[in-house]
């Protein structure tokens, strides 16, 4: 639990959510905005700006045709110092690879929405956003166990109408709203529905930090042209059973 949230809530980066640096974004620029907004908030200072990481873009940035490829932004952090990987967990359990995430205080780029299907899989999200938090199960007003996870969304609620406390509620009925981290509140099985693609790219302060993150959690493979850069390499917990007292996807 982290303070300032609810005490069911965990999150990555501490409140309130209203000293985040993090802005809105411009027409199919959500990849390169989630990566400035995540980096911003884990440096808690506003430095890395979207248009930096456009510019960086060139070419690659074809806001008419979607935006970008997803994995290029595990390039553009890795340049940047930090550690990463453009990865899939469509096959292992998802939800306790993210939890333990952001329990190691690691924000995660996730791509919700499918923009893209090849038979049945499912690649190119259509919307990056930064996964920052998750609550434990609690009773909603109706008396029903609930799970949430908690997402910075930079066109949430609307493109150009972004703002970073657009998820924030009077949950408990004292007339003042409770702050919740980032913008955007999402119920568990409405998260892992949307969250189909199951792509994702955690950032971790080095690569020798991710690497040594990785070899532990995961079996290691090598990986095909079409995992490195269209679906995301395939993780595969190396423990299933640490996993078992989380919820399966």
């Amino acid at each position: 639990m982290t303070p300032q949230f609810p005490n069911y809530v965990h999150s990555v980066f501490p409140g309130p959510t209203s000293n985040w640096p993090v802005v809105g974004q411009i027409r199919n620029a959500c990849s390169f905005t989630a990566i400035a907004n995540a980096l911003n908030c884990r440096e808690s200072v506003f430095f890395h700006r979207p248009a930096e990481l456009i510019k960086e873009a060139g070419l690659l940035f074809q806001p008419n045709f979607g935006g970008t490829f997803p994995a290029l932004k595990v390039w553009q952090l890795q340049r940047r110092g930090f550690g990463s990987h453009f990865g899939n967990l469509r096959f292992t359990h998802c939800e306790y690879v993210l939890c333990q995430l952001m329990d190691l205080g690691i924000p995660v780029i996730i791509d919700i929405y499918t923009a893209l299907q090849v038979g049945s899989h499912r690649i190119f999200g259509q919307h990056a956003v930064v996964l920052v938090g998750y609550s434990d199960y609690f009773l909603d007003k109706n008396g029903h166990a609930q799970r949430e996870f908690y997402i910075i969304d930079s066109e949430w609620p609307a493109l150009g109408k972004f703002t970073i406390e657009a998820n924030n509620v009077d949950r408990d009925g004292d007339g003042m709203e409770e702050d919740y981290p980032g913008n955007r509140t999402i119920l568990r099985n409405e998260f892992m529905r949307i969250f189909s693609t199951r792509c994702y790219a955690p950032i971790f302060a080095s690569q020798y930090e991710h690497d040594r993150w990785y070899n532990r959690t995961f079996r290691t493979h090598k990986l095909s042209l079409w995992e490195r850069y269209i679906g995301g390499s395939n993780d595969l917990l190396l423990n299933h059973s640490a996993s078992k007292n989380h919820p399966n996807d």
